[in-house]
């Protein structure tokens, strides 16, 4: 059917409008580091598709709606809309169409909000790991101070063997304001740890914390201290010290009772609500995209699509974090936001599918 076509070649370009102007974003926070030597060049190709599942969660519901959007107002201002319903048939005899393609693009949706998406997450933060550990690593030379990320400045002595990653003659200064903190060991040791982090382990030494001649000043030795050189996998920051966005389904079910379940909940709400919103953006398009033939105001309809998306984005949000926080209950959650864009979208349908103005026109002025 011609208006399947339409929408579906409508949203595949508006997608790939949508989806170009993210990743040039994306590739110029890429090249920003690049060019600050954080990373090298020929990884940047590779980050910048593990991030494109992700951006695509984002840009799938939106290039839908503007295709709907774009679709709708074109019948409109070419007059095809008065020949269809010359033929007897509404709007809504047209949503089966709309609904043929939005399938398709629902089934997209859910693939990559449910697994997509967050295994993409996981490979670019492992190789992101990957990356600041063999730079850290690097930024070791032996013989010389290093300055490392947090103020701390170390000294390495030469390696133990040939390709070692045990060092002689380890000295760490670490800066905490106005508190001295001084390390040395007799060698030290490169490993992974178990969070992920590339560490320094120093074996036998002594830590000197304070200044000389002060009170507080102590001389601590050690058999080992661990030093953090690279980044872990999984952020602490985050609410129970696991990465929620890039978590499996598999990771999701385990958490769904105890403690941490109002985390694993709103998760899989935030990763369920775009694919079910999805339709109910078309839905909502359709009468948006009303427009008189030879009137102006074509982008009206658009721009109140936009502003009501950024609200809609805004309060997910402001829910999202809500739940997290444990200020809001986890059900019905975010979806009641999806209830909001139901009634909203199924309002303006079925006004203007009864060629009535979207706004009830008060008594005393004129239908628009």
């Amino acid at each position: 059917m011609q208006l399947v076509r339409n929408i579906t070649t409508s949203f595949l370009l508006t997608c790939l409008v949508v989806l170009a102007i993210l990743a040039i974003g994306q590739m110029t926070q890429l090249l920003r580091q690049v060019a600050s030597g954080q990373l090298p060049l020929s990884i940047v190709l590779q980050l910048l598709g593990l991030a494109v599942p992700t951006l695509l969660v984002m840009v799938l519901p939106l290039a839908f709606f503007f295709a709907v959007y774009l679709v709708f107002s074109n019948l409109y201002r070419s007059n095809e809309m008065v020949a269809i319903r010359s033929t007897g048939t509404g709007l809504s005899g047209l949503l089966p169409s709309v609904a043929a393609v939005a399938a398709g693009v629902f089934c997209l949706e859910l693939i990559l909000s449910l697994s997509w998406a967050p295994g993409a997450q996981r490979q670019l933060q492992s190789e992101s790991v990957r990356l600041a550990n063999a730079t850290a690593e690097a930024m070791l030379q032996p013989g010389s101070f290093t300055n490392l990320p947090g103020g701390r400045v170390i000294y390495v002595g030469q390696p133990v063997g040939k390709n070692s990653h045990r060092f002689r003659e380890i000295f760490l200064s670490i800066a905490q304001g106005d508190q001295l903190d001084l390390a040395t060991a007799t060698y030290g040791e490169i490993k992974p740890g178990q969070d992920g982090a590339l560490t320094l382990v120093l074996v036998d030494g002594q830590r000197y914390l304070g200044r000389p001649g002060q009170n507080g000043f102590k001389v601590l030795s050690f058999a080992r201290y661990r030093v953090l050189l690279g980044s872990p996998v999984t952020s602490a920051a985050q609410p129970g010290g696991i990465n929620w966005g890039s978590a499996s389904l598999s990771q999701l079910a385990r958490h769904l009772h105890g403690t941490e379940m109002r985390f694993a909940v709103t998760e899989l709400e935030w990763r369920l609500l775009w694919p079910l919103a999805l339709p109910l953006l078309a839905l909502l398009a359709i009468p948006l995209a009303y427009s008189e033939p030879r009137g102006g105001g074509r982008a009206a309809g658009m721009l109140v699509g936009i502003l009501f998306l950024l609200a809609i984005n805004n309060i997910v949000i402001y829910v999202k974090e809500h739940m997290m926080s444990g200020k809001m209950s986890v059900f019905p959650g975010l979806f009641w936001v999806l209830l909001l864009i139901l009634a909203v979208a199924t309002y303006t349908f079925f006004r203007r599918s009864r060629d009535l103005p979207i706004l009830p026109v008060w008594p005393g002025r004129g239908a628009s």
